[in-house]
């Protein structure tokens, strides 16, 4: 096809009016804001996890990660193009030469479909910042946003979230110092050079930088410096670079397409990057009325970049030409459009595109999912595997609290009992039935770590209760006198066993003495902490103030005991006296027996062996457990 050549102004149409504007929006700068902050955020955070995802496929196959880095660059042109559609909503105005005749149509519902080659050298003129993200969407009307690759300035790359995602794209940066981009450039160039079927769109301004005031000095400065003459809508075009780019390339890209951009409603003399800005678009809702585009396109071959003068002289041209269409945009609001028709050998008609106008959308709503489909497929494979995990971890949690208490279970009670002061538990209402003929059994009360583990243990028989008793003393200790025994009355029917007794508890102390069995004898230290004998042991009288005879007639036996409040049932009494230490204690012959009262049995082993079983309590007593006499009153 022959190059393209420039445009005939006298085709040019008159102003037809100004574009339909696009409603700004009904919601604040600051809710707007918001809104698009956490959607692009996130968006651009789902796309850099998708590409740290496919990373190690580098390693296993450089085509498949290639592959996936083009679906994530399509997801990154869907992110912006669903940004415009919802934030800053715009027009797009296409039309081009000749040239480009049956690659720029027009759907049945009014989208842009683009026929563009997959591969291709894209140029075009820099207006304002956002001019790429037009151009992308350009490649995803030909379904090539996934293979667009862009030079861009160094200092982009450092960018946080964004700049990751474009070194993932493969993008070019330059440092603008050709002696140090000149290798870099080349590096790239060869990998895009060495698949020759792979898509790819290389996208680049020549100009360097967008058009603004200050850049504008800077190139009328370069054109009076070098004597060339200066541009009035943009910025002189620098050569080096897309000369070096299409003499690596032209073995295997065929074309290159220029596209001039000019933005509705920028007063002649002020600059689109002033108006337009990112801020002003996306945060403030006011963006281009309309967005125009002219599309031309070159044959490689017919440019002459073997030879750096006619080259640059070539570049410098067509940005005259792209000047001279932006001069006729500010007359007449549009840019030229070819209508004409040309016939193909085989008799089908190629036509020219016109103007179409449409709006920046995706085709399909739904096609933003594709952003947040990698992140939110690995999370329903992690659901899938490990949805129940944190519900597992808690009820193990649970049950390993419940099951701290059973470490101190009933098979090392007896340790926990053993380092625990000992208390006596008293029956005064069935004395056989409890270890002693006093009513006396030595247990012992466990720590609160196996509380819990008790508590599956038998209930308490009623009318006990529990006695504390001092410690056995030291070696070479004086052992202290005790106060007298309290007395505690019960009433008692005649004729009748006698209630069960419920004793008040008590801070009395019950001294014993220290036992020897049979078959060994105290040793010395033992026999030097054993209490003098002449010292009274203590007593615990049980009274019956309520005397048959002294009843008054009619008056009906009590019932309950009025000493003390009700206890609580003790722990499992069977299990608790095996786990207590063997004990005898014998009564001293030399003790002083009041006048009126029984003289204390010494109680033996063999004695509870011969003792019968007991009748009320249901207690079966167990041979490793010893009574203990205690000072009282025998009935």
């Amino acid at each position: 096809m022959a190059t393209a050549s420039g445009p005939n102004l006298a085709k040019i149409k008159t102003r037809p009016g100004p574009a339909t504007h696009i409603r700004n929006g009904e919601y604040s700068a600051a809710s707007r804001a918001l809104a698009l902050g956490s959607y692009f955020i996130s968006g651009c955070m789902a796309i850099n996890a998708s590409q740290f995802l496919g990373a190690p496929l580098y390693l296993i196959n450089e085509d498949w990660y290639n592959a996936w880095i083009a679906f994530t660059k399509q997801s990154w042109g869907l992110l912006t193009t669903s940004m415009t559609q919802c934030w800053a909503p715009t027009v797009v105005r296409v039309s081009g030469h000749k040239s480009v005749r049956g690659e720029l149509l027009k759907t049945t519902e009014g989208n842009l479909l683009s026929n563009f080659p997959e591969r291709l050298i894209l140029i075009a003129n820099h207006q304002i910042y956002t001019d790429w993200l037009y151009l992308w969407w350009i490649g995803y009307t030909n379904g090539m946003h996934g293979r667009i690759y862009v030079v861009l300035k160094e200092s982009l790359r450092r960018i946080p979230v964004i700049g990751w995602g474009m070194q993932f794209s493969q993008f070019i940066f330059l440092k603008r110092n050709w002696e140090k981009d000149k290798d870099r450039l080349a590096a790239h160039l060869q990998k895009l050079n060495s698949n020759t079927l792979a898509p790819m769109w290389l996208m680049l301004f020549p100009e360097g930088t967008n058009l603004h005031p200050v850049t504008r000095k800077s190139s009328k400065k370069w054109a009076d410096k070098n004597k060339i003459p200066d541009m009035q809508h943009q910025l002189l075009p620098r050569s080096k670079g897309l000369q070096f780019c299409i003499q690596q390339l032209r073995k295997t890209v065929p074309y290159v397409y220029d596209c001039t951009i000019a933005y509705e409603g920028v007063p002649k003399g002020q600059y689109a990057s002033e108006i337009f800005t990112i801020q002003a678009a996306y945060f403030g809702g006011k963006p281009p009325k309309s967005v125009n585009m002219y599309w031309r396109r070159f044959d490689v071959w017919s440019i002459p970049v073997d030879n750096d003068r006619d080259f640059d002289n070539w570049l410098r041209a067509r940005w005259i030409e792209k000047d001279q269409l932006l001069e006729s945009y500010q007359e007449t609001g549009r840019f030229p459009a070819d209508t004409g028709v040309d016939e193909l050998p085989d008799g089908r008609k190629r036509r020219g595109a016109g103007y179409i106008e449409t709006e920046i959308k995706p085709n399909k709503w739904y096609e933003y999912l594709q952003i947040f489909a990698p992140v939110g497929l690995l999370a329903l494979v992690l659901y899938m595997f490990y949805g129940g995990l944190p519900k597992r971890f808690m009820r193990d949690i649970g049950k390993s609290v419940a099951q701290e208490p059973q470490a101190h279970g009933p098979e090392n009670l007896e340790e926990l009992i053993n380092s625990t002061p000992r208390i006596v538990e008293v029956d005064s209402t069935n004395a056989s039935a409890v270890g002693g003929p006093d009513g006396i059994a030595v247990t012992a009360e466990p720590p609160s770590g196996a509380k819990k583990a008790i508590k599956k243990l038998p209930p308490r028989q009623k009318g006990v209760r529990k006695v504390p008793i001092k410690a056995k003393p030291q070696v070479g200790q004086p052992v202290r006198a005790h106060p007298k025994p309290k007395k505690i009355e019960v009433n008692t029917p005649t004729g009748s066993n006698p209630p069960k007794l419920k004793t008040k508890p008590a801070t009395t102390t019950i001294t014993t003495a220290t036992t020897t069995s049979s078959a060994s004898k105290p040793s010395a230290a033992a026999a030097a902490t054993k209490p003098d004998a002449t010292e009274a042991p203590r007593k615990l009288e049980v009274r019956n103030p309520t005397d048959p005879s002294k009843r008054k007639p009619g008056a009906k036996p009590p019932l309950k005991s009025t000493v003390g409040p009700k206890r609580s049932s003790p722990p499992k009494l069977e299990k608790r006296a095996n786990a207590l230490p063997k004990l005898g204690v014998r009564s001293k012959p030399d003790q002083a027996v009041k006048a009126g009262e029984k003289e204390p049995v010494a109680s033996t082993v063999a004695d509870k062996e011969n003792r019968p079983p007991p009748k009320k309590l249901g207690i079966k007593p167990k041979p490793d457990t010893v009574p203990i006499p205690a000072a009282g009153k025998g009935r």
